[in-house]
């Protein structure tokens, strides 16, 4: 048995109160870069303790979704149209993650959300009957509105399908995951990863200096090549196994982390961009295949060198749709 699965088969009081040994062990042991059923439940049941997501309730919850269908034309084409092109091409992922699952998990949330979004306009619940994530009750959710179907959340969804063992369960987790910690990047105009982006530029331009020049000599901003890897916190990258560890790493220690290993990922193929005769194919379209712990290792060594004030700004990005980012020229 692991330090890690030791660790979450003690009382529940324990393990609430011992959260900071819990990420300790995440970031020294980590969880295993295996998918099967096993630690399926050992990732969800940690996922579950780092984000505060209860599980009472979440099946009957989740059916009482799904008595509702599809959503509105113009939602479910989205959904169905982005399904279709989530992960296509890994085997591992489709037969774990069947089409069927992931539109139908997405079509929940959609309906979830909008009544959320009517509970917070009207400042009291609706009849739907789906009460599980009240926003006026539960202080840890964003008041901010979120959209019922954006652009990555596909991305999102499936990655949270593939770590935990049931539908519901994983549901549940993507709803606190939109809910509570990354509220602003599921809004209509996506603020917060338009935010993200500029943040990588700055960051990238803190910590290496010589890469970022480069990348601009080629007219190659964040918002060119790493959109993606903001959006879907790197869950795009391949292996999925590798992504997934670095989401075991951010739900520990917060998904603004995101962007640091972003930049961890191209500082560790920075040979290759320097040299390449085409940067933009290999960094937008052919990013090698990624260590999850050496990448952990790097963005964490990152953090010394960001300032305090721009390290705010990656914590409230995530929650925050107001906040301002300052240009490079303005850095002192």
């Amino acid at each position: 048995m692991s330090s890690i699965e030791e660790f979450i088969t003690q009382s529940p009081i324990i393990v609430q109160s011992s959260l900071s040994q819990l990420r300790y062990l995440i970031l020294s042991d980590g969880l295993p870069a295996i998918n099967n059923s096993k630690t399926q439940k050992i990732r969800c049941y940690v996922w579950s303790i780092l984000s505060r997501t209860s599980m009472n309730g979440t099946t009957q919850n989740y059916l009482n979704l799904l008595q509702f269908g599809p959503p509105s034309n113009k939602i479910f084409k989205k959904i169905t149209d982005d399904t279709f092109r989530t992960f296509p091409t890994d085997s591992d992922f489709t037969s774990q993650v069947p089409k069927d699952v992931l539109t139908r998990s997405l079509s929940c949330f959609a309906w979830q959300t909008e009544e959320r979004n009517e509970i917070i306009k009207l400042d009291r619940p609706t009849d739907k009957g789906t009460h599980l994530l009240d926003a006026n009750s539960d202080p840890t959710l964003s008041k901010i509105e979120i959209s019922t179907y954006v652009q990555g959340m596909n991305v999102l969804m499936a990655t949270t399908l593939y770590a935990c063992p049931t539908e519901p369960m994983a549901f549940q987790i993507f709803s606190t995951l939109c809910y509570s910690m990354i509220p602003t990047y599921v809004t209509t105009n996506m603020i917060g990863a338009r935010n993200g982006v500029k943040l990588l530029d700055l960051c990238l331009k803190i910590i290496d200096p010589k890469l970022s020049n480069f990348l601009s000599r080629q007219l190659l901003t964040a918002e060119i090549y790493g959109l993606p890897s903001i959006l879907t916190f790197s869950s795009c990258n391949k292996p999925l196994i590798q992504a997934v560890k670095l989401w075991d790493f951010m739900f520990a220690y917060g998904f603004h982390m995101n962007i640091l290993l972003v930049v961890a990922m191209l500082v560790s193929i920075r040979k290759q961009i320097l040299e390449s005769s085409n940067p933009m194919n290999l960094i937008t379209r052919n990013l090698p295949a990624f260590n999850a712990d050496e990448l952990i290792s790097l963005g964490v060594g990152f953090i010394a060198k960001i300032p305090i004030e721009i390290y705010d700004l990656l914590v409230n990005h995530l929650t925050d749709p107001d906040i301002k980012i300052p240009s490079t020229f303005e850095l002192t």
